[in-house]
C-alpha cells in the first residue's frame, strides 16, 4: 500500500512541476526540444538512432548542447559508449569530426568568429562540459579534443 501511495505521489508532484514550469516557461509548447528546466540548442544525431527525426532531446546524439534554465547554463553532451576497430586513432578521428561539426554550426551561428580573443578563464571550470555560453563550451571542446590528440600521440 506505502508503495502505490509513493508512486501516487512523486506523479502528483512532477504533474505539478510540468504545470509550472509549462507556465514559467512559454517556449515549452515544442516537447522534442523542451522538458521543463532543459531546452535542446543543436545536436548532431547518433547513426545508430532509430528515430526518423531531427535530433532533439529524445534522440540519441553523438553531441548535443541543452541550455540548463535554472542554472542558466549550456551544458554539453558527448556520446563516449562507441568502441573503435582502431582504439585511440578512432577516438581522434570521431572526436575531430564532431569538433568539425561544431566549429560549423558555432560559425554559422555566430558564435565564435576569427576576432574572438579567448583567455585562460574560458576553459577554467569545475564541470568542463557547462559553460555560460556557448563560445566559451565551443573553447572548452576544442582544447579538450586538441589536448585528447596529443596526449594519445604522446604516449603512442
Amino acid at each position: 500500500m506505502l508503495g502505490k501511495v509513493k508512486i501516487w505521489y512523486l506523479e502528483i508532484c512532477s504533474k505539478i512541476k510540468h504545470f509550472k514550469n509549462k507556465n514559467t516557461y512559454t517556449d515549452n509548447s515544442d516537447e522534442e526540444n523542451n522538458d521543463d528546466d532543459l531546452e535542446f540548442v543543436w545536436g548532431i544525431k547518433s547513426w545508430d538512432d532509430i528515430t526518423s527525426t531531427e535530433a532533439n532531446l529524445y534522440t540519441m546524439n553523438d553531441l548535443d548542447i541543452v541550455y540548463d534554465r535554472i542554472r542558466n547554463e549550456y551544458i554539453l553532451g558527448i556520446e563516449t559508449a562507441y568502441m573503435f576497430a582502431n582504439g585511440n586513432n578512432g577516438e581522434i578521428i570521431y572526436l575531430e569530426c564532431l569538433l568539425e561539426k561544431f566549429t560549423e554550426f558555432a560559425r554559422e551561428n555566430n558564435y565564435i568568429s576569427p576576432d574572438d580573443k579567448f583567455c585562460l578563464r574560458c576553459i577554467e571550470s569545475i564541470e568542463p562540459w557547462r559553460a555560460n555560453t556557448i563560445s566559451e563550451l565551443y573553447i572548452r571542446f576544442k582544447v579538450f579534443v586538441q589536448g585528447y590528440k596529443s596526449v594519445i600521440s604522446e604516449l603512442s
